[in-house]
């Protein structure tokens, strides 16, 4: 009994030293930009955005301060259907410029249809946002 109490207590000091660590670091999603001549609808890049930022695995993210992620669409084409999403980090507390990731997406089918866009627009995303780990790293 003493010692699957002292288990217990280990695994739980062990969580709240990982909740500790996630919670020093934090992502916030800041400006969401899409032109409105890209077709794209700027509420869905957004959606897009906040959910990949939660993914993102807070142990991997050396830097123990708020990062505001921004994103923006730069660019879209039609045929084929593709797309390239710039995000940029900024220090959440000085505003510093700490990177600028850029992520691209592309389809080989020749229908531009509306739900392949925004298939395209999502991994485009995903591709930015998988890369804030290694940006914070370099940004040292």
């Amino acid at each position: 009994m003493k010692r699957l109490f002292c288990t217990f207590v280990l695994a739980a000091a062990a969580l709240s030293s990982n909740d500790a660590g996630a919670a020093e670091t934090s992502l916030a999603l800041g400006s969401v930009e899409a032109p409105p001549s890209s077709g794209v609808d700027r509420a869905t890049l957004r959606t897009t955005a906040e959910g990949e930022l939660l993914g993102v695995d807070a142990s991997r993210l050396k830097s123990r301060r708020k990062i505001i992620v921004s994103v923006a669409l730069i660019g879209t084409s039609d045929a084929p259907v593709a797309c390239t999403v710039n995000a940029t980090l900024h220090d959440g507390k000085s505003g510093t410029l700490l990177a600028i990731i850029e992520g691209r997406a592309r389809s080989e089918s020749n229908s531009a249809s509306a739900e392949l866009r925004k298939a395209v627009l999502r991994v485009a995303v995903r591709n930015a946002v998988r890369q804030i780990p290694e940006a914070l790293s370099a940004s040292k």
